[in-house]
């Protein structure tokens, strides 16, 4: 399992400093940490590069991070670009599931058609059932079609739903997303882990907490809150309730995504 989130940001947070050294560059890996450091900074400009990297990168380590990187910042903007995920008509097995997983990230319905394009493509995979898993996130659509529905019917289903969305947002389980919301989902998982003495069993919402505040988490899938983790978790929780957050907005280490 991945790390919830892309680590602290750099110690210099001297962006000019570290833009130079792309000059020196002389691996994917270096070049795809370098975009890491430089969008944890909110340089969103390092999009264009992280794009192409993603495009052309031959190293299947770097593509899965890049994948990452690429849906947690993107806008819906950059999803409408198809050439911006050309990456998926020649991508692994392995990463077309780590874009049917993270295209949840993407907190965007734009993400939509690609992942029913998928659908198709990845039929009796693992990718399948990854792809399906998110589609019933962003859509709910095992309430009103079957689980393994084809891809017709759960694209009409989306084609009726966006009618109703503000385009200019971003959601989470068919609400706009807010930080506060999944804080104080956060605390109850982390109550029930306490009570049980067992794993919280969560990891996208404290992975999208970490992401968009850039503080990570206390907790992550296989925590067993204790007492002392509780009290960690109430003062996370503290610290993201004095952040400025917009209802519907999407951030990355507290960084608002325009663009």
């Amino acid at each position: 399992m991945p790390s919830i989130w892309y680590g602290e940001k750099n110690s210099s947070g001297d962006i000019s400093l570290l833009k130079e050294s792309i000059t020196k560059i002389t691996t994917e890996k270096q070049c795809v940490l370098l975009i890491n450091d430089l969008l944890k900074l909110g340089d969103f400009t390092a999009k264009s590069l992280l794009i192409q990297l993603l495009n052309t990168a031959t190293d299947e380590n770097v593509m899965n991070l890049c994948i990452r990187l690429f849906c947690s910042v993107a806008s819906h903007q950059d999803l409408l670009n198809n050439e911006n995920l050309l990456f998926l008509s020649n991508v692994s097995e392995d990463n077309a599931d780590t874009f049917a997983s993270c295209a949840l990230y993407t907190l965007s319905y734009d993400a939509t058609p690609y992942l029913l394009a998928m659908l198709e493509e990845w039929e009796d995979t693992n990718v399948e059932e990854t792809i399906r898993n998110t589609l019933d996130i962003m859509l709910n659509y095992s309430d009103t079609l079957d689980e393994k529905a084809p891809v017709d019917e759960i694209g009409n289903l989306y084609l009726d739903y966006i009618k109703g969305i503000n385009n200019d947002k971003y959601y989470y389980y068919m609400e706009p997303v807010f930080p506060g919301e999944l804080a104080k989902k956060l605390v109850e998982k982390a109550a029930i882990s306490l009570k049980n003495k067992d794993m919280i069993k969560t990891n996208v919402i404290p992975s999208l907490l970490s992401v968009w505040s850039g503080i990570k988490s206390p907790v992550e899938y296989n925590t067993i809150v204790t007492d002392e983790k509780f009290k960690d978790v109430l003062n996370y929780v503290n610290v993201l309730s004095k952040m400025d957050w917009k209802i519907g907005g999407k951030y990355f280490y507290g960084y608002l995504i325009n663009e």
